[in-house]
């Protein structure tokens, strides 16, 4: 079988895993914390790097899952946060000036927001109240998402993320199925499932069932279930929504702020009737944001029936850091930055693949990318299903995952990973150095 064994020492990690499992289930805060054969501990992150409890130094692309746009710890945003604390406290729960500069902030640059509301948590907080909200809006129950899109972990949209497509159905018609035991299916059954650019397909969908369909739900330009979107399918689904009078809704989770600073709408024309947003919005500190159009937004309490609340709302130290982020990012400049060095990234590796003529590209959507196992177009969830997470299933994925860690660059278990504006040119050159080895090394294996 094709292996690369890890050659990193690990010994505090394992001593550490070991003693957390008897206090949490797997040791860890969650799934995504999980990766095969075991998580490393990590003790400290600044700038472009990651160090773990064995003192391994690595380039990082794992970005905490995306938040990470500006490199760990960005003094600027730190700055603004130790500010805030001296000179205001921690949580008031209240409203105050800063959460109005924020939400003022986000009508400016961000085209679909006329108004907005502030979550205290991660993406999932607003993405459940972008459900509810276009529930109540239209009247009808279902919202429609896309066969491996994630959107949360709530039971709204927890569907279809990563189905063995054996079980999954017909390729234009996927099966919703449940991606958490303890799902009612009776919540799961609102949901409709389609394959990502497959316009026909969604469609007939949609024809079938407009009478009940409240919202669509995707992310633009990047997702989990397909490395990059189409524009063209993007301005479908916005036409699609108009003529059947559905809510449209941008999953901008991670594409907010990491892309444009308006978002992926900005970026490709296209104008979502809601968008979510977290992730880059903080550089690391918890907050989220759902921002849309007027008469939506207005069915939120106080002013309509949707009820919208949390202690959290507005915690005055995370909308000081996004506060911060996005004067940082506004003039475009990183963006500039950040579109060229993941360019860069995957224009070296894909040299390389070329030239060795070999089963492998890699895809990127400005600073996010990733590598698969694969050639050709990667167009929706069931071209890269068997790719998903570098695990025993996927030995490619493995063997490069330890290529990677055992020459100091830093990744999880999925194939995706995160640029910050942080890095250079030359980690971003020793990276594609260290993946052309493996390419040429191991070019027997992945022809």
């Amino acid at each position: 079988m094709f292996e690369v064994k890890s050659t990193i020492n690990t010994r505090k990690t394992e001593e550490l895993l070991k003693e957390a499992k008897e206090y949490s289930p797997g040791g860890v805060q969650g799934d995504g914390r999980w990766y095969e054969p075991f998580p490393l501990f990590i003790k400290r992150a600044q700038g472009s790097k990651i160090w773990d409890v064995d003192d391994n130094e690595y380039i990082d692309y794992h970005g905490s899952y995306g938040p990470s746009v500006l490199g760990y710890n960005d003094p600027d945003v730190r700055q603004a946060v130790i500010e805030t604390l001296e000179n205001e406290g921690v949580l008031f729960a209240t409203p105050h000036p800063k959460e109005l500069e924020l939400a003022k902030t986000l009508t400016e640059i961000i085209p679909c927001a006329e108004k907005v509301l502030l979550c205290g948590g991660g993406g999932s907080d607003p993405i459940y109240h972008a459900v509810r909200v276009s529930r109540a809006y239209t009247g009808k129950t279902k919202i429609m998402k896309f066969e491996g899109g994630y959107h949360g972990w709530h039971d709204y949209l927890a569907v279809s993320v990563t189905p063995n497509p054996a079980d999954a159905g017909p390729d234009e018609s996927p099966l919703s199925l449940a991606t958490s035991a303890g799902s009612l299916q009776e919540t799961i059954q609102q949901v409709v499932v389609a394959p990502f650019h497959d316009e026909a397909a969604v469609e007939r969908l949609v024809e079938r069932e407009k009478d009940q369909l409240a919202a669509i739900i995707i992310e633009p330009g990047h997702s989990g279930g397909c490395p990059i979107m189409r524009p063209d399918f993007l301005r479908f689904l916005r036409d699609i929504c108009d003529k059947y009078g559905i809510v449209l809704i941008f999953d901008e989770v991670i594409t907010g702020f990491r892309t444009h600073i308006g978002g992926s709408q900005a970026l490709f024309g296209v104008t979502p009737d809601l968008g979510v947003f977290a992730k880059g919005m903080g550089n690391g500190f918890p907050i989220g944001a759902l921002a849309g159009k007027k008469d939506i937004m207005s069915m939120f309490s106080p002013e309509g029936p949707v009820f919208f609340s949390g202690t959290y709302n507005g915690q005055i130290m995370n909308v000081a850091a996004a506060i911060k982020t996005i004067e940082l990012l506004r003039d475009g400049q990183l963006h500039k930055k950040l579109w060229g060095l993941g360019n860069r990234l995957s224009a070296g590796i894909n040299a390389v693949a070329d030239e060795l003529e070999i089963n492998a590209q890699c895809v990127n959507f400005g600073s996010i990318w990733g590598i698969h196992f694969a050639r050709g177009p990667l167009d929706n969830y069931r071209d890269i299903a068997g790719m998903v997470r570098y695990n025993k299933a996927n030995p490619k994925g493995m063997a490069l995952k330890n290529t990677l860690l055992n020459n100091g660059i830093f990744v999880v278990g999925r194939p995706r990973g995160f640029i910050s504006s942080a890095h250079s040119e030359s980690e971003i050159d020793k990276t594609i150095d260290v993946i052309t080895d493996f390419f040429r090394k191991h070019r027997e294996e992945l022809v």
